[in-house]
């Protein structure tokens, strides 16, 4: 279901869409789902693990320069652990086009993503990364369940979009301390570091990145080895939710630019952690947007 949730500004009306510093927008809600998470408890939730389905795009041709996604009921009200919904990740990908880092995976082009620190994206003024008429998203679920009774939710998800071709455009970075092959690594008990390197097959501004991590991650950072160059660092902010201590912030880093990247540089993320207990199932992600040029 995709509920226009603002009419576009009278700008919109005119013919040409001529670059600007901030071009008009619209917010469009999309509502993914629903998804039936079964019962669990606080030790054992339940969980739909990696479901991939279909996911509608809230443009046929425009520019997204904002996503902010929530977990929901049918009622439009927060899920979270607190009633029992753990949104643990989603992946949005463009199956029509390929990953800039990982250029085979299967899940295409990974466009947006959060876990349950719900991450809100915006790009500076005048970015945006362009949706195109042809582009088939795909979007990838893990859900938990940390109540008796099972659970019903939607991921909902509201875009700021502008006209195609009204702002530079952007694509997607996952850089990815498990590397191309999975996202999840292992940590020791105790502070551990877990680094992945990739020469950049692009050049342009790196202009957003945020980060993720799983429980006990404390940061995760991107950095640009050939120039000694901080894109992002991206600290896990924790609270208690459920009776449980979670990550309920991931930092955000915006610029124009953050970073200028050049073809052959060796940009590098490092996860830092400081787990209780030995894990199997960490992650450590710094998604960014560049411009290219």
């Amino acid at each position: 279901m995709i509920v226009a949730m603002v009419a576009f500004m009278a700008a919109l009306a005119g013919t040409g869409h001529a670059l600007a510093a901030a071009p008009a927008t619209q917010t469009v809600t999309v509502r993914y789902g629903p998804w039936t998470i079964p019962g669990g408890t606080m030790d054992r939730p339940g969980e739909l693990p990696n479901v991939v389905s279909a996911a509608p795009k809230p443009c046929s041709n425009c520019d997204i320069v904002g996503e902010k996604p929530d977990l929901v009921y049918a009622d439009g009200s927060t899920a979270d652990m607190n009633s029992g919904p753990m949104l643990h990740h989603f992946v949005i990908s463009n199956l029509a086009a390929h990953d800039t880092v990982c250029p085979f995976s299967p899940l295409g082009d990974r466009i947006w993503a959060s876990g349950d620190e719900r991450t809100e994206k915006t790009m500076p003024d005048g970015y945006g990364l362009p949706v195109k008429s042809y582009d088939r998203w795909a979007m990838l679920t893990d859900l938990m369940n940390y109540s008796a009774e099972p659970k019903t939710v939607y991921i909902s998800i509201t875009y700021t979009i502008a006209a195609a071709g009204a702002t530079t455009p952007v694509r997607s970075l996952w850089l990815d301390a498990g590397g191309c092959l999975t996202s999840d690594y292992s940590v020791p008990a105790g502070p551990s570091t877990h680094t992945w390197s990739w020469t950049s097959t692009v050049a342009g501004r790196v202009v957003f990145a945020n980060g993720h991590q799983h429980a006990g991650g404390v940061h995760v950072k991107a950095t640009d080895d050939s120039t000694g160059t901080l894109i992002c660092d991206s600290p896990a902010t924790y609270d208690t939710m459920g009776g449980m201590r979670t990550i309920v912030k991931m930092g955000t880093c915006s610029g124009d630019p953050l970073a200028t990247v050049r073809f052959g540089d060796r940009l590098t993320v490092t996860s830092y952690y400081d787990s209780p207990a030995a894990r199997n199932d960490v992650m450590g992600i710094v998604h960014a947007y560049i411009a290219e040029g």
